[in-house]
């Protein structure tokens, strides 16, 4: 039984049979907190990617890769000539589509640096089929040795991409905690409109038991959240120390906005939340569209490309590459590009 083969069944049994995994300190959760915060005393350790897919930002640029990309059909050829794709290029005994397949590649190399492939070959080497591997299954050792479910692999077993740069999670570590802090910055702001207010006691002789203080706190913060009118005792005064205004935080979120721009070798202009990805092909100038092509989505197709381009995936004389010319027509069609079944 190849790898793949041993990846299916190991799928099959993890669906029927669910498991609840063990947690790590590098894992998303509660729990990952808690640990970390107990070895350095903070909750600045490693951030996930369920933490970093909270912002939103990054949220709309990994749906421009990954979403535009894994439409694009791999395409083989021989000079610029195209020639007939490998079956496996367009179809897979998997259970997980070609499309799918590729999405998830590249969401790895985004948060991961990495992404592996489990492949089975027939005669001549020649590949029948191809599945992602999650990352959490396998590793790579100081050797560079490949371990799948901690059981070493041979080489013709898999494909092992590497991306255009670092880790995402790895290199934009302090970004993500910091777009998540200005997060929770605006919702609190949005929760208590008015912020630092002081309930201060202007008779000396005036005693509040501990309840009452507390009552009276929660009273007015849930008047500020209705927008409503609160009442205080005469010996209580509310003082306002100041208001944050609002476009501090619509001006830092626009900042980090372009700072993802930045991260994932995107336009500005398209991280903008009024362009749905749908629309991106035709509601974009031309020039906004080549930008994206040529410098954006190349950046993040060509690692791909060239692994699946290299002797042990395609016979010497020819090349894979993704098949963008659905993307770069200036005349768009009503439909995406079909897929060969």
């Amino acid at each position: 039984m190849g790898l793949l083969d041993r990846f299916r069944l190991a799928s099959k049994v993890a669906s029927r049979n669910p498991v609840a995994p063990i947690r790590s300190p590098w894992s998303s959760g509660q729990l990952s907190k808690v640990v970390w915060a107990d070895i350095v005393g903070s909750e600045s350790g490693p951030v996930t990617r369920a933490q970093a897919m909270q912002v939103p930002a990054i949220v709309k640029g990994r749906a421009l890769i990954c979403g535009t990309l894994s439409r694009q059909p791999l395409a083989k050829f021989r000079g610029k000539s195209k020639i007939a794709p490998d079956a496996w290029m367009y179809r897979t005994s998997t259970g997980v589509s070609p499309q799918t397949r590729m999405l998830w590649t590249l969401d790895d190399l985004i948060f991961g640096g990495t992404s592996l492939w489990a492949v089975s070959r027939g005669s001549g080497g020649k590949i029948l089929d191809a599945s992602r591997i999650p990352p959490e299954w396998w590793t790579i050792t100081p050797n560079l040795d490949v371990l799948v479910n901690d059981e070493p692999v041979n080489a013709d077993e898999v494909i092992l991409f590497e991306g255009p740069q670092d880790a995402l999670l790895e290199i934009a570590a302090e970004d993500i905690r910091a777009s998540l802090s200005m997060k929770r910055s605006w919702a609190s702001r949005v929760d208590a409109p008015v912020p630092l207010v002081e309930l201060h006691v202007t008779d000396a002789a005036f005693v509040m038991t501990d309840a009452e203080e507390d009552a009276l706190i929660a009273a007015w913060e849930e008047s500020r959240r209705r927008g409503g009118t609160a009442l205080t005792p005469a010996e209580i005064e509310a003082k306002i120390h100041g208001q944050t205004p609002t476009d501090l935080f619509v001006e830092g979120r626009n900042a980090a906005r372009l700072d993802w721009a930045n991260y994932l070798n995107l336009p500005a202009a398209l991280m903008e939340g009024s362009m749905a990805t749908a629309t991106l092909t035709y509601s974009t100038t031309e020039t906004k569209r080549n930008e994206l092509v040529d410098y954006s989505l190349s950046y993040w197709s060509n690692c791909i490309a060239s692994r699946l381009s290299m002797d042990d995936v395609t016979p010497a004389g020819t090349r894979t590459d993704f098949d963008i010319e659905w993307l770069t027509q200036t005349e768009q069609p009503t439909q995406g590009p079909t897929h060969e079944d």
